[in-house]
């Protein structure tokens, strides 16, 4: 192969990376834009980290229930309260679901036997520790589909936690 022609296959390859990651990007900014809200019960730990600085570990009490997806991933389908509080009620798909009813995609577990819903670290400002120990619930934005991105933590009160 000739160096111009090598040259040339470089380039388009390193835009071809750069045209999707800034797809990728698009993309999770219109669904941080455009989602529904949908809270999460969760279960905090380990609030610190050397390298990465002040995190949490996050584990969300769906985790704990005895969830069987048939394949890798699915989705279940949340019942949410007044306060946007999701509670699992089925599993389900994308398209059929009830006023107050919203999918959520989530992968199944290892074992089979329940499911994991990502991420499980949230990441914050050093020093901000103490302020979201408080943090009761994950603050997702969650499509149609039921795609979702986590975007705060909210506290008992389903307040989202602000740093000051």
């Amino acid at each position: 192969m000739r160096p111009v022609m090598r040259r040339a296959l470089f380039l388009a390859a390193g835009l071809a990376v750069l045209v999707t990651l800034g797809w990728s990007v698009r993309d999770f900014e219109a669904l941080t834009a455009s989602g529904d809200v949908v809270l999460l019960e969760l279960a905090p730990a380990d609030p610190r980290s050397l390298i990465q600085g002040d995190y949490m570990r996050l584990a969300y009490a769906v985790e704990r229930q005895e969830i069987h997806l048939d394949a890798p991933a699915g989705t279940i389908i949340l019942g949410l309260d007044e306060r946007r509080i999701g509670r699992f009620r089925r599993l389900g798909s994308t398209v059929a679901h009830a006023p107050g009813e919203k999918a959520f995609r989530v992968r199944r577990t290892a074992s089979g036997d329940g499911v994991t819903v990502e991420p499980h670290s949230f990441l914050f400002q050093e020093g901000q520790a103490d302020l979201y120990a408080k943090a009761r619930y994950g603050i997702f934005r969650v499509d149609a589909s039921g795609r979702h991105l986590l975007v705060g933590l909210a506290d008992a009160d389903a307040r989202k936690i602000e740093p000051r």
